[in-house]
């Protein structure tokens, strides 16, 4: 475990595997930590080079004071690489964390070796989204993170079935959220609301790229994975079936699959 210096302020960061191997860089979900990647990170551990992030104002990370943009996240996804001796890596995010990969992908092409997008979007968060965001927004931020906040939240991030069938996994989360820094989520928020649209920009993407989508995310719905894989070109697009938002969770073993097919196609044969 390793703590990193960057603008967005000190960010936790999980190392696994070995140094020098093909490096993966791991970024999660809005309203989750490092942890989300647990099973993919040890997974991939014997062969690559994990760098699990913990984001602005989520995990273990510190505390978010101010206003960040997400060209800042994809620096200090960058400055993560440098602090491990790392040039490049494969990109792998969840939601926030695919908004970053291709954030680098652009600011910093010769930083990503390929990308792995899950749940997320190339595009401006809708209008109409940005205004119930917004109204949430202010309810946590006049009575904190209550129950009935998480109440509306939960069925954002998990499918039908995980919330009939895991409450375990759904439970965790909640117990999570309750916890988190109310102004750091708020400025993460903003951040992801705030998300500038990168589809002039897709089509010069010219690197391998997997785009996973639950078949029931809400958040974030498959049109938005369809609409990435249709602009990155050579893209694959993959929709995990009876997923919500946090598809990596919900369906650990088809997204590591996912992963590793990606990896075996867009990184050198470790030593």
């Amino acid at each position: 475990m390793t703590r990193v210096t960057t603008a967005v302020g000190d960010l936790h960061v999980e190392e696994l595997g070995t140094r020098g191997r093909p490096a993966v860089l791991l970024w999660h979900s809005f309203l989750h930590h490092g942890g989300m990647w647990k099973a993919q990170a040890h997974a991939l551990a014997p062969a690559f080079h994990v760098l699990s992030v913990d984001a602005p104002g989520h995990g273990r990370s510190a505390r978010l004071t101010r206003a960040i943009h997400m060209d800042e996240c994809a620096d200090a996804a960058c400055a993560v690489l440098d602090a491990h001796g790392v040039g490049a890596a494969s990109f792998v995010g969840l939601s926030w964390g695919g908004m970053v990969a291709l954030a680098a992908a652009i600011r910093h092409p010769e930083r990503v070796r390929s990308m792995a997008l899950f749940d997320t979007s190339g595009r401006a968060e809708p209008r109409w989204k940005r205004a119930e965001y917004a109204l949430l927004a202010r309810i946590a931020g006049t009575v904190g993170i209550v129950p009935p906040l998480v109440d509306r939240i939960e069925p954002l991030m998990f499918a039908q079935q995980t919330r009939r069938h895991d409450r375990v996994l759904v439970d965790e989360w909640r117990a999570y959220v309750a916890r988190c820094d109310v102004p750091s989520i708020l400025h993460s928020l903003r951040c992801i609301m705030g998300r500038p649209d990168r589809s002039a920009a897709m089509p010069a993407i010219r690197v391998p790229t997997l785009v996973v989508v639950g078949s029931q995310d809400r958040a974030q719905p498959p049109d938005e994975s369809r609409f990435i894989a249709a602009q990155i070109p050579g893209a694959r697009l993959a929709v995990i079936p009876d997923a919500g938002h946090l598809s990596a969770i919900e369906a650990p073993d088809q997204a590591t699959a996912l992963i590793h097919e990606l990896l075996a196609v867009s990184t050198p044969s470790p030593a």
